[in-house]
């Protein structure tokens, strides 16, 4: 690296001195692969060594709404200790699954935004009758966050929903649980961008969130999470706990 870095001054202070703008261009374009990358890591190397990057993304379609939704890949490992992340973020509401759940996929987005992860969201509508922590639950439509992760060289659309699993799922998964009930059926299926608040906005192309949207997320997640307390509370003391 010091024969590169002393070899890549030598050439600047001779060859490019007072050189035109055009001609500095042609110099730069000229120079060994390895010097014009001096500095740089390789694409596929990230900070803990193993073979992915956390701004390697890929697109995915989603025929429904033809949208092609960039997303970030993930290793399965690395998918797992930002599910844990997720699911550990006490500013969520995954007490309470029986609403909120495009609140919580926003405020999911925005968590993994600071982790250098691009996410988007999966849709599915329809009749779905779930069992969770509070019971059956019916929803018309259900939405959690998605990326993409590497196994076996392929890449498996994943979603991240706490409030139904203890781990990142296969895309496939997620929907099979949704429609598990014999009462339950199927609409639609579709992938958004993370700025997509709801199934309304299925066809937008948007670029960024929406103020009045983030505040209605605050509001929601707040309200659920004091209702999932109440759950637990008057369940626990039906337990005599």
């Amino acid at each position: 690296m010091i024969k590169v870095l002393l070899l890549l001054t030598l050439i600047l202070s001779t060859t490019f001195q007072a050189a035109p703008a055009a001609t500095l261009a042609r110099q730069i374009k000229s120079l060994p692969g390895v010097l014009k990358n001096a500095g740089s890591p390789p694409a596929d190397l990230n900070c803990n060594g193993s073979l992915e990057n956390q701004s390697l993304t890929s697109t995915l379609y989603s025929p429904h709404n033809r949208k092609n939704i960039e997303l970030t890949v993930l290793s399965p490992e690395r998918a797992r200790e930002i599910f844990t992340t997720l699911k550990n973020d006490e500013d969520n509401s995954f007490n309470y699954p029986a609403d909120g759940c495009y609140a919580r996929a926003h405020r999911m987005a925005m968590v993994m935004d600071e982790m250098g992860v691009i996410s988007g969201k999966a849709f599915v509508e329809g009749e779905l009758f779930v069992q969770t922590s509070m019971g059956e639950i019916g929803w018309t439509y259900h939405v959690a966050s998605l990326v993409l992760v590497k196994k076996d060289g392929k890449l498996v659309p994943t979603v991240f929903d706490p409030g139904l699993f203890d781990r990142p799922v296969p895309f496939e998964e997620w929907k099979a649980l949704l429609l598990k009930d014999s009462k339950s059926s199927f609409q639609s299926e579709y992938f958004t961008k993370r700025f997509n608040y709801d199934p309304d906005a299925r066809h937008d192309d948007l670029d960024q969130y929406n103020e009045e949207q983030v505040e209605d997320m605050k509001a929601a997640i707040k309200g659920f999470s004091r209702l999932g307390h109440m759950f637990e509370y008057m369940d626990n003391k039906e337990k005599g706990q």
